[in-house]
């Protein structure tokens, strides 16, 4: 794997990637660190910004945390590419390229899957047909196409945003217009993680008042979920159709449910939290999954897509 030589009992080394704002990851990502060292393996936390770490004393890297990559995406990237380059990373670096650009989502809505109406800008500009389409929508949700935890996303009517004195309309960068769901403030968002390609647990997030981001940051809240059989089905059906959801460590699923359909919201593949915390068993078998694939060494290897640059 890494270069590392010894006997069959050598404990293997794992650093889990977070950021300078957790220096000691996050508190479900904690409940990992006994189920790894009785797998033997030794876990540490690492800022992915610490010069000081020597990374090649590790026998995988796995990002878990590193909640600030979205705000030094180039510097996050090189890192990335760099690191591959001395030691196995998870998920793969070509699953990152493809996932961190929001406009992925254009792909699996051309494979057939149900996303929310989304309008992709990639310069700024917005023709007529777009501007109906916005309007007919009337309430609309606006984000940057690489983002995390709901960072400068703004929920508005849609004819503020088409004022050109509307400040969402001069984001910097390409961005994405969608059609505001309300069934995100009235029913929730539901979460289906999965850990190596296999259902694991799924949690209910749902915002807080009068807000209408699901995030812990924002009041949000989340709580175990036993989803009905025909929902699970219809996750199962997507994870089985993106290689990157079958392919990777792990998977954050997040779907709004409509009608007993799944709307596809997100596939969560850098750094999700995972809620660990919230199923019984759920750190064990994230803990398990790791420790196969450090005995595994050739499905540390992913397939390689013919262009990783995602455009809008």
């Amino acid at each position: 794997m890494s270069g590392r030589s010894g006997g069959p009992a050598e404990r293997k080394r794992v650093a889990l990637i977070t950021w300078e704002g957790l220096p000691r990851g996050a508190e479900s990502e904690r409940l990992l660190l006994p189920h790894l060292a009785d797998a033997g393996v030794d876990a540490e936390f690492v800022d992915w910004r610490d010069c000081a770490v020597d990374i090649t004393r590790f026998d995988l890297v796995i990002l878990r945390t590193c909640w600030d990559y979205h705000l030094r995406i180039d510097d996050f990237l090189n890192w990335l590419q760099q690191t591959a380059r001395v030691v196995p990373v998870l998920n793969a670096p070509e699953t990152v390229l493809w996932n961190y650009n929001k406009a992925y989502l254009r792909e699996l809505e051309a494979q057939g899957m149900e996303i929310a109406p989304t309008l992709f800008v990639a310069d700024g500009s917005i023709g007529a047909a777009d501007e109906a389409r916005i309007r007919d929508w009337r309430k609309i949700v606006v984000k940057p196409a690489i983002s995390a935890t709901a960072h400068n996303t703004w929920l508005m009517e849609s004819a503020a945003f088409l004022r050109e004195t509307e400040p969402a309309r001069k984001m910097r960068g390409s961005y994405l217009v969608q059609q505001f769901i309300p069934e995100v403030a009235t029913s929730g968002e539901i979460s289906f993680i999965y850990m190596d390609g296999t259902y694991s647990h799924a949690v209910l997030k749902r915002p807080a008042a009068g807000d209408f981001r699901v995030q812990k940051d924002f009041g949000g809240s989340a709580k175990l979920l036993h989803p009905a059989a025909a929902l699970l089905e219809q996750a199962d059906e997507i994870a089985g159709a993106v290689p990157d959801v079958r392919d990777s460590l792990y998977c954050r699923i997040d779907a709004v449910e409509r009608d007993g359909r799944l709307l596809l919201m997100e596939l969560e593949l850098i750094e999700p939290e995972l809620f660990l915390g919230l199923a019984d068993g759920a750190a064990e078998r994230f803990a398990a999954a790791i420790a196969r694939r450090l005995a595994e060494s050739s499905s540390l290897t992913q397939p390689t897509r013919a262009d990783h640059t995602p455009r809008i």
